[in-house]
């Protein structure tokens, strides 16, 4: 009987990491990062993918995965992104979080929560996914903090 990776079944957590770790060793590699053609950048990524996993995903599957994760990802991106310019005074790291969730879910469309965490983890420092902080610099005694020696 054939397993539900083998006639495309849902995607494992494993699947969906080993999915995000590929695409950015090979769409973030400084040589041949940008310069490929999307094609090609695929059947980098579904070689890569296939020797972390050990799963028979075709290269459509893999992209067709990607533009879900993308999707997911790029909304918590902006849940972050509000959360943190919203965190007020005595707030941590739990709250920003609980935050970032209530946007993520208002955003949506029927997800309730963001649940990639470690594909997050993966992607959050590349350039598209990258938080940049909108707010004013912190200062204290006229001095922003960040310049300070």
């Amino acid at each position: 009987m054939a397993s539900s990776i083998e006639v495309g079944g849902s995607w494992s957590t494993n699947e969906d990491i080993a999915l995000c770790q590929s695409w950015v060793n090979i769409s973030h590699d400084p040589i041949t990062g940008n310069e490929m053609k999307f094609h090609h950048m695929w059947s980098k990524i579904h070689g890569e993918f296939c020797q972390r996993s050990r799963s028979i995903r075709t290269e459509m599957a893999l992209s067709s995965r990607w533009k879900l994760l993308n999707k997911e990802l790029g909304k918590w991106r902006n849940a972050l992104t509000k959360a943190k310019a919203n965190i007020q005074s005595g707030q941590n790291l739990t709250d920003e979080m609980v935050q970032a969730q209530m946007w993520f879910g208002a955003m949506g469309q029927g997800k309730k929560s963001f649940v990639h965490f470690q594909c997050w983890e993966i992607v959050k420092d590349c350039s598209r996914f990258k938080i940049i902080p909108t707010g004013p610099p912190v200062v204290m005694n006229e001095t922003p903090l960040h310049d300070s020696t």
